[in-house]
């Protein structure tokens, strides 16, 4: 059995990613994983997208959820987990003006820009109509 083998056994991931050739030896979770819970969700990343054009409002931003997003209108509720969740992860800030009526803003912080290159990638396969095939849409 190889050394990285026995390591796989033991829950500890290889020493160099075999995807990027980086050190990984200092990693306890993969990044894979970690991406997902992070920004996993039915429309974080359409948030983060929408963000990426500049400073939004919470009614703008579930506005643009419905389009590209098979029609199916989010709900409040979800909306608002949605945003307190991407800013509790520092994704995201949240403006709220001390106006009536009620005016809140969304943007993204410099955590969250640092994932609008990854977002372009997978924007980019999907402009092949790759996932429609694989949704079968």
């Amino acid at each position: 059995m190889t050394e990285q083998a026995v390591a796989s056994d033991r829950g500890v991931g290889p020493k160099v990613s075999s995807l990027t050739g980086l050190d990984m030896s200092h990693i306890r979770l993969c990044p894979a994983i970690a991406f997902n819970q992070i920004v996993g969700g039915r429309y974080k990343l359409h948030i983060l997208c929408v963000l990426e054009g500049g400073t939004h409002r919470y009614g703008e931003i579930g506005r643009s959820l419905l389009r590209g997003g098979l029609g199916k209108p989010i709900t409040p509720r979800i909306l608002s987990r949605e945003l307190r969740e991407l800013e509790e992860r520092g994704l995201i800030s949240r403006r709220d003006y001390p106006v009536v009526p009620r005016k809140v803003e969304y943007s993204l912080t410099a955590q969250g820009q640092a994932l609008l290159p990854i977002l372009a990638e997978i924007v980019r396969w999907g402009a092949t109509g790759a996932h429609e095939q694989i949704l079968g849409i």
